[in-house]
């Protein structure tokens, strides 16, 4: 049995802590929110209620094998992300040094810090910063990456997060009257949570762990492409998309600026974990989370 801690149990730290209470492990969960601790605790994890950017869960994350940083935002404001990105990888590396932790630790990024590349390829080292938030969650990699400590740090940059209970474009779809906001025109890159899960256990179980991963599916579609085709599926008519909307409710980019548009390689997490997505692209990962 090993002891696994998971800081931030949202939507993929309770999914992976299930999944690890599932193979038998012990999870000891951190969560600012007192709904989830119960439910937390109703799945057989043990629980501490409060931030992880503050110091209080230290004396409560001991003899820990595994641990896992997939906090999100407090406030989805730059002082928020800093809050618990940066300040939260500052207290999740100052734990690991105060305590001796030697086994392998997770940080869960964004794909976000990828610049827009016109459609082409990326890849790990392309990474910049090309806004304030990509650029606070880069300096949140650095401090993770690059603290003074004996455990085996891995970086994974998720895509695009949806799963179950969590199907936001077939939403907006069934919602958007015969238009959706923003463009269609540019590339997706998406991971469905059973796949982000999967992920971070190849990880946690193998000795190759260290450096930087992008976590996303094999096949990027253009929004357009997958709007209709979750339309279809969905037997609704497929909507336009209009620019002028952006910043209506459901839009990613709130500032009326077109989202990067790049595809997004996944070649190098799949040659050192072994690690394959269940489901290779959006298309099929959404088509069972939609009605017929």
């Amino acid at each position: 049995m090993r002891t696994v801690l998971i800081l931030g149990c949202g939507y993929v730290g309770r999914a992976v802590g299930l999944h690890e209470r599932a193979q038998g492990n012990r999870v000891l969960a951190v969560t600012r929110n007192e709904q989830m601790a119960d439910q937390l605790r109703s799945a057989g994890m043990d629980v501490f209620v409060g931030n992880v950017h503050e110091t209080a869960w230290y004396a409560f994350a001991e003899n820990v094998d595994w641990s896992l940083n997939c906090v999100s935002a407090a406030t989805p404001n730059l002082e928020g992300y800093r809050l618990s990105y940066v300040d939260g990888n500052r207290s999740f590396t100052d734990w690991m040094s105060r305590s001796g932790f030697s086994g392998s630790a997770i940080y869960t990024s964004s794909v976000s810090v990828y610049p827009d590349s016109g459609g082409g390829w990326i890849e790990e080292k392309d990474a910049r910063s090309s806004s304030e938030r990509s650029e606070v969650i880069l300096e949140s990699e650095r401090v993770f990456l690059e603290s003074n400590d004996l455990a085996a740090k891995t970086v994974l940059r998720l895509g695009g997060i949806y799963g179950p209970d969590r199907s936001f474009l077939a939403n907006r779809i069934a919602k958007a009257d015969g238009v959706l906001p923003g463009y269609g025109d540019y590339f997706l890159n998406l991971i469905r949570l059973e796949d982000i899960v999967g992920a971070i256990g190849a990880v946690f179980r193998s000795e190759n762990a260290g450096g930087i991963f992008s976590v996303v599916d094999d096949v990027p579609m253009l929004r357009e492409d997958l709007v209709r085709e979750l339309s279809a599926r969905m037997k609704v008519p497929t909507p336009s998309f209009d620019p002028s909307l952006t910043g209506a409710r459901g839009s990613r980019r709130m500032d009326g600026q077109r989202p990067a548009n790049r595809r997004i390689l996944n070649g190098k997490m799949k040659e050192a974990f072994d690690w394959q997505p269940a489901f290779p692209n959006a298309s099929e990962g959404m088509t069972s989370l939609v009605s017929s």
